[in-house]
């Protein structure tokens, strides 16, 4: 994508979009974090209950910090910010003010931290993360492709992004930042 096509997209997600895009792992839904309604609509489109949450996604920790507790030591941030061998989403302890809509039931909020093109692109020109949740139905097969987004979901959608398909077509490991206990194995 153009810088002037990311500069569109990142306005269009500021202002309500909600996005199908490929991720560092698998294809995923996104909107801007702090925009009840678009979560609330991926959340609908999914057909999953708000008490599971949402993971942010970003290319920097710093654009995730109105939803994490400010208390994190050093230690913890550079745990969450550290390249792995496959990636790795962080159960982070929530700030009071993180929206019930992003950590579900929850005292933490999820949060991987990706050096995707993309989402360092959008995430640099929003100057926040994304959300982030596979793009799928509750219990159903995640979608690969712009094509298979658009057949699936294209009249639910706001855009559908193309291009960037480097991602692991598995899901994240998910492992808690408190204790450092894996709560989903990389697959």
């Amino acid at each position: 994508m153009s810088p002037w096509s990311i500069k569109r997209l990142s306005n269009a997600i500021e202002n309500g979009a909600v996005i199908a895009y490929p991720t560092d792992t698998i294809w995923g839904f996104g909107c801007h974090p702090m925009l009840a309604s678009s979560a609330i609509r991926i959340l609908n489109i999914k057909h999953r209950p708000v008490s599971k949450g949402l993971i942010l996604l970003s290319s920097r920790i710093e654009y995730c910090a109105p939803y994490i507790d400010p208390g994190l030591s050093q230690q913890q941030i550079d745990l969450v910010r550290q390249e792995n061998q496959h990636p790795v989403t962080w159960l982070v302890p929530a700030s009071r003010n993180c929206p019930v809509w992003l950590r579900g039931e929850f005292p933490t909020v999820a949060v991987r931290i990706t050096d995707h093109p993309f989402i360092e692109a959008l995430c640099s020109e929003m100057h926040a993360p994304i959300i982030s949740t596979s793009a799928n139905r509750h219990r159903r097969a995640v979608i690969r492709n712009a094509l298979q987004a658009r057949r699936q979901f294209g009249g639910e959608l706001n855009h559908i992004v193309t291009g960037f398909n480097r991602g692991t077509n598995h899901p994240s490991e998910i492992k808690s930042l408190a204790t450092g206990d894996t709560i989903r194995s990389a697959q």
